[in-house]
């Protein structure tokens, strides 16, 4: 039980560091900005979104906010791995 609430706070901690490097290092906060208008202007010549589009909610840069930081987040996290076992731990 012990070993299981670490990891979920591990978890946790990796999504918190994601959010931080996806707001502070300039390449990842500009990739989400280009990404976002790229699925914007994809979704918005498919006609899924309309005339109604309401702009205080970003349906795109919310998919692309959270994949970006899923990823970056699953990264961190092989890496702890892979470091935790080259050092034999």
């Amino acid at each position: 039980m012990r070993r299981a609430i670490i990891k979920i706070l591990a978890g946790l901690l990796y999504v918190v560091l994601a959010f931080f490097i996806s707001a502070v290092i300039k390449p990842v906060n500009q990739f989400w900005q280009w990404s976002s208008d790229w699925l914007f202007d994809l979704l918005w010549r498919h006609h899924m979104i309309t005339d109604t589009y309401e702009w205080g909610m970003d349906p795109p840069g919310t998919i692309m906010l959270v994949t970006i930081v899923l990823v970056i987040a699953w990264f961190l996290a092989r890496s702890v791995k892979v470091l935790r076992a080259k050092i034999g731990r």
